[in-house]
């Protein structure tokens, strides 16, 4: 006689405390479905693989937080894979207005080599005052922002790497963020 199939929210608590064949059958049956999902959002099929594959590395190291009474399993590990998705496509979408802005920039500077020194003495100064008004800002604000947004990293990202909650991360971005526009417009 065979054993009952068990559901997914059983599986996903047994993955939770370390059963593997658990996990295992959760992959085969959650896959699939997750990897349609992805590839819908990312349009990208080698990025929906990537982030399927980092996705269920962060279900089996967060499977023992699931709460069955809260959702249906399936339902939390989608909240899981859309995250992640969302951080790539923050990510790319940085990197891309990084490109973007990079060619923009070597497009001008190929177009303006016979430009006034004037224009970059007023861009190395616009440049100091940036530096300046960084330099202003209370040390963990400007860390955060550096990481954001000069070494591109998700906030999901700085938060595993610094062990500090999300909530914090994205707090001190957006003050320091705050802080920035008001000393470049001169403010206190």
């Amino acid at each position: 006689m065979s054993q009952p199939e068990l559901s997914d929210e059983d599986l996903l608590q047994r993955a939770g405390r370390g059963d593997t064949r658990a996990f295992d059958q959760l992959y085969d049956r959650f896959a699939p479905r997750l990897f349609g999902l992805l590839r819908q959002m990312l349009y990208d099929e080698r990025e929906a693989e990537d982030i399927l594959q980092d996705g269920f590395v962060l279900l089996w190291e967060r499977a023992s937080t699931f709460d069955p009474d809260r959702s249906k399993a399936f339902t939390w590990a989608v909240m899981l894979f859309r995250h992640k998705a969302i951080d790539r496509m923050r990510m790319l979408g940085r990197r891309n207005r990084l490109v973007d802005g990079a060619v923009v920039e070597q497009t001008t500077l190929a177009a303006s080599v016979h430009a006034s020194t004037v224009d970059e003495v007023q861009a190395a100064e616009r440049g100091m005052v940036v530096r300046e008004a960084l330099n202003e800002l209370p040390k963990e604000q400007r860390q955060m922002i550096e990481f954001a947004f000069l070494k591109g990293l998700t906030h999901h990202v700085i938060s595993e790497s610094l062990s500090i909650p999300l909530g914090t991360v994205k707090t001190n971005i957006r003050r320091g963020l705050m802080r920035l526009r008001d000393l470049l417009k001169g403010g206190a």
